[in-house]
């Protein structure tokens, strides 16, 4: 119940209820406080997330597991917290795995830290060099901050490396026919079309922006 709170955005019952089972005697397990840190982290609770994540050993003697520091990753991450998030990873009594680089590497495309996402995208590409998601979410950072030189230089290591990144797929029902695309795609009978109506919505999106600014 402490989880479905959570992923639903409802931290303030998630913590109400894990108050409850504390009071009424039942204790928490690990997995107990990876729903408590989730429903921090989605409600941006952040020093409260710190401090459950604290008593964690100290009050429960629950050991933190991985998943209990990509909780913690992403809960600073998302705060601009990247400096703290950093000491927590050096502070892990384990080896790191990808989840927790990739969660701060999202975090400093978010804040636009170069220096922190270099440093989660090394690691990460130490843990595995032929992933592509890894490279494009370096790229991506990279394009954030108008650093298009980076961007080609992440390009070409992905070639050299031989990853081939794998094109991104949708789906749309319109009158029970299902039309598929992909990223780049050039083969669609409808393109022309499509792009017609994309170039009005941009046009209608401009000049909403300009009546809006005026």
């Amino acid at each position: 119940m402490i989880s479905g709170y959570a992923q639903h955005g409802v931290g303030e019952k998630a913590l109400r209820l894990f108050d409850k089972m504390r009071d009424e005697g039942a204790r928490p397990d690990w997995i107990t406080f990876v729903a408590i840190l989730s429903a921090c982290n989605h409600s941006g609770l952040v020093d409260l997330g710190v401090q459950y994540f604290d008593s964690m050993l100290r009050d429960y003697g629950v050991e933190a597991k991985p998943d209990h520091y990509v909780c913690m990753v992403d809960l600073l991450g998302r705060a601009g917290k990247l400096v703290e998030a950093v000491d927590l990873i050096k502070k892990m009594h384990f080896k790191p795995h990808s989840a927790i680089f990739g969660t701060l590497l999202g975090a400093c495309r978010i804040h636009k830290n170069l220096e922190l996402a270099e440093f989660a995208a090394k690691n990460l590409l130490d843990l595995d060099s032929r992933s592509a998601a890894d490279y494009v979410q370096l790229a991506n950072v990279y394009a954030a901050m108008n650093r298009w030189d980076h961007v080609a230089r992440v390009r070409r290591l992905m070639k050299d490396n031989k990853v081939v990144k794998t094109p991104g797929y949708s789906w749309i029902e319109v009158k029970s026919v299902v039309h598929e695309f992909r990223s780049g795609d050039r083969i669609h009978p409808e393109l022309a079309s499509i792009h017609k109506k994309l170039n009005e919505l941009e046009q209608k999106m401009k000049i909403g922006r300009l009546c809006a600014g005026s």
